[in-house]
């Protein structure tokens, strides 16, 4: 019997790229058969425009085929899925979520962009580097995706 996954959030520790790409596909707000224009990637919901006040705080994406809810989540460190989880697992919900670590699918073209954009304050400079970083990594990030989809028995749209 598969188990029947609630909410699945996808983090790392910006949670402003990689996560929320993760997210938008999973959601189907991205097309996982499609390299994403510049444009498509920037008009994702969070995309780059996190803040130091939202770590730790999970957004809401949207929802997969099945209903279940799909979030991002910058936690400001990439090995935070075993506490997540064990989290989880105190409060007896374990079997409602699923969290599922991008910081892997993070390239040094995606980092710099990021810094420069978030960090330093450096928009103009940082997001034509993002986007092409999350464009490298987007064929990556689709198949984590689908594999982490099937795997756990949630879909993806």
């Amino acid at each position: 019997m598969v188990c029947v996954i609630k909410r699945i959030v996808y983090f790392d520790y910006g949670g402003s790229h990689t996560s929320v790409t993760a997210a938008c596909i999973h959601a189907g707000k991205l097309n996982a058969n499609k390299l994403p224009s510049g444009d498509d990637l920037m008009a994702m919901p969070y995309l780059d425009k996190t803040t130091p006040e939202d770590f730790g705080k999970i957004k809401l994406i949207g929802k997969d085929k099945q209903g279940n809810s799909v979030y991002s989540l910058g936690t400001k460190s990439s090995h935070l899925g075993n506490i997540l989880d064990d989290i989880a697992d105190l409060h007896g919900v374990s079997d409602q979520y699923l969290f599922l670590c991008t910081s892997p699918y993070v390239n040094n073209v995606l980092r710099v962009g990021g810094w420069l954009s978030r960090s330093v304050s450096l928009p103009f400079l940082g997001r034509p580097l993002v986007v092409s970083g999350l464009r490298k990594a987007y064929p990556a990030l689709c198949s984590f995706v689908e594999t982490a989809s099937l795997k756990e028995g949630v879909s993806q749209q």
